[in-house]
Parts: C-alpha cells; structure tokens; sequence
C-alpha cells in the first residue's frame, strides 16, 4: 500500500507530473499522426514530440537519486574534512551564504553550513566572518546568519559580517580583505561540499592574481559541510522527486559557475 502510495505521489507532483505531461503530449502527437488521413503540417511539427520525450526523459532523470549523485560527486569529493591536526590555530572562520527565507530562517545550506561554522566556533572560539549580500534577497544574507549565531549563544563582537558580496567571486574578494584587515592569517573556509572547489579557486585565484600581495600570506583551510550524495539506494531513489531535481540544478548551476569564470577570466 506504501508502495501504490509512494507512486501516486511521484506521478500527481512536480516533477512527475509535468514528465507525465511531456509524455502524454508525445504519445498524442503520434496518435494522431497514425491516423489515416492525417499527414504533419510540416517537417518542423515532427520536433514537437521529439522535444516533448527529450525533456521527459531529461527531468526525469535530473529527478532521481542515482543521477543526482553521479552529478555531486566530483565536486563533494574535491575537498575532505580537515582533522584538528591540519587545522591547527585558526584566525577566523569563514562561512558563506547560500540563500535565506527571511530575517530569522535561513536557507537550508545557509543553515547546514552555519551550524558547521558554529562547531568550529565552538571548538576554537575565533571570530566568525559570516558573508553574503543581497544578491537574491531583499535583506542583507550576512546580518541574518548573525541573527541566528547569536540566538544561539554566540558573542555578537565575534561575529563580522560581510554583507556586500552578490557572488562567490565578491565572497571571496571581499572576505580577503577583511582578513587582511584584521591580521587574519589562517581560516578555515566552510561552505557546501559541491560548492568547495568553486569557492576555494576563487579565494586562491584572488590571492594570484592580487598585485599588492596583502592576501597571499593568508592560509585557505577548506571544510566542506553540507554533504548531500547518498549511496543508499531503493526502490523510490528511481521514483521521481522534487528534491533530487534540486540537487542536480545545485550540481549543474556549479558547473555553469566554472564556465562562466572561464569566460570572464577569473579561473
């Protein structure tokens, strides 16, 4: 029963439903083409139904697990978790936004990537940089992750917010600067695993490419949080669901990101 419940669900909600729709308009293309007396307008019309299965067939396995992964790998293995040994003596730590609901709730990776910065805090007890603007917000991204550090017991002097960045790009450009502002020699960078080689490239390219040479002694300590691939698979990891869907756009928009620092000469 779980089963015919779970199927029901996967066929009556996105994505599902708009495969089922692809998929319906493609088997009511060529039903009507088999018709007797029913010829194509045109040679164009035949790329209706074409592109109707493609799309079909793409969301559908954007929107299962096993793709989803394929996907995040490459990027989520890039960096592992540094031991105590490797981290050392941090100056600060660094954790960068992902998006927010609204002053007080934060995104998911925004808040998975916060609480890993809140353990690091914890565990050092160095000052907190937290950064994002308002690139997709209507309020300052930075000032709402510090709303919630200190709702939850951290000092408020050791949180800075850095809260003029719309990008990894600016992230990074902005956050060195307050780092060699503050005499911030050693952080340890905390963002989402997929999203670590983006960032790390740019904070290092930044450091290069930087011609007074006030970034490069600052040491770039990964931490990757957030982790999403799940090798666990069942029946319904082929069922598909709005979440894996989301994941892979989080997956593609990242390799997007690398082609679009190339263009621009950043990487």
């Amino acid at each position: 029963m779980f089963f015919i419940k779970k199927l029901i669900e996967s066929l009556l909600f996105p994505p599902g439903i708009i495969i089922f729709a692809f998929l319906l308009i493609t088997l009511l293309y060529f039903a009507i083409l088999t018709r007797k007396k029913t010829k194509p307008a045109g040679r164009i019309f035949l790329l209706i139904p074409l592109i109707s299965l493609i799309s079909a067939i793409c969301i559908y396995l954007f929107s299962i697990q096993p793709v989803s992964n394929i996907l995040l790998i490459p990027l989520e293995t890039s960096y592992p978790v540094p031991s105590s040994k490797i981290i050392k003596k941090p100056s600060a730590i660094v954790v960068l936004s992902s998006g927010a609901f609204n002053r007080h709730t934060l995104g998911g990776d925004t808040f998975n990537r916060l609480f890993e910065g809140f353990k690091l805090y914890k565990e050092y007890r160095v000052p907190l940089i937290v950064s994002g603007g308002r690139a997709v917000s209507t309020f300052s991204l930075a000032k709402a992750m510090k709303n919630v550090l200190v709702s939850i017991g951290v000092d408020k002097r050791y949180v800075i917010t850095e809260d003029k960045s719309d990008d990894t790009y600016q992230n990074a450009l902005y956050v060195l600067k307050i780092c060699q502002k503050k005499d911030f020699s050693r952080i340890i960078l905390v963002t989402s695993a997929y999203h670590m080689p983006r960032a790390m490239l740019l904070f290092n390219r930044i450091k290069y490419i930087d011609k007074t040479g006030n970034f490069k002694n600052i040491k770039i300590i990964p931490y990757p949080a957030d982790f999403k691939t799940d090798m666990h698979y069942n029946t319904y990891s082929y069922f598909p669901q709005l979440g894996y869907l989301s994941i892979s756009s989080e997956a593609l928009h990242e390799y997007v990101g690398y082609v679009y620092y190339s263009i621009k000469e950043r990487i």
